[in-house]
């Protein structure tokens, strides 16, 4: 049983974990020329789908002020030079830890979709759009690690990453 012992069985389990979890983005209408240049506000989180919970959102909100933070995009104050960034959830679904830990991929998988929209701030233009995608199929980590994933997600998009 030299299989499971040592850096093949990491390996094995790391790949497995890897290969569960992802994030996607459909970029829509990529962020216009000078747009960005500007830092952002983020607007208030918004549902088109039920059972979405408020700290799940705010979850979301706090990761993804965190991300723009870290690359100097984040508006400290409301002003009127800063895009604003509305964020609407269209999909939603986190199976519950039991079923995460009994049935794991057979469970189906937790997930969230959600449209960006970037706003010029003047005219409330929509000046950039992009459909974000987070999920995981695994029994290993929580909402949170999916929060965190859609944020940094969002993140790449409203800086122009990738």
């Amino acid at each position: 049983m030299r299989f499971f012992r040592g850096k093949t069985f990491m390996l094995l389990m790391l790949t497995f974990f890897l290969v569960g979890c992802g994030s996607s983005k459909m970029v829509k209408q990529p962020i216009e020329g000078t747009a960005q240049l500007s830092k952002y506000e983020i607007n208030k989180i918004k549902c088109e789908t039920e059972g979405v919970p408020e700290h799940f959102l705010s979850a979301v909100q706090g990761h993804l002020k965190a991300e723009l933070s870290k690359r100097s995009l984040l508006s400290n104050e409301a002003n009127s030079t800063s895009n604003k960034v509305d964020i609407t959830v269209v999909s939603y679904r986190m199976r519950s830890g039991f079923s995460r830990m009994m049935f794991g991929v057979f469970a189906g998988k937790d997930g969230i979709e959600s449209t960006v929209k970037v706003l010029e701030p003047a005219t409330g233009k929509v000046i950039g759009e992009s459909n974000v995608s987070s999920f995981n199929v695994t029994a290993v980590g929580n909402e949170d690690d999916i929060a965190r994933m859609h944020a940094q997600e969002i993140a790449k998009f409203l800086a122009k990453e990738d």
